[in-house]
């Protein structure tokens, strides 16, 4: 199958100044292929709209 969407080890943080580093998505892959429907869900502050995003 065709691969529409790859993320391979994607890792995204958030630092402020005060030197805290938030890992919001930290080394996931994730693969669509061509016709899938996909449905990313998550509690909150748990990544899944940086996900949508990154994509």
């Amino acid at each position: 199958m065709e691969h529409i969407l790859n993320l391979e080890q994607v890792k995204k943080y958030y630092g402020g100044n005060s030197g805290n580093i938030t890992k919001a998505v930290d080394g996931i892959s994730m693969y669509v292929d061509k016709g899938e429907f996909v449905a990313i869900m998550g509690a909150s502050g748990s990544g899944d709209y940086v996900k949508i995003r990154l994509s």
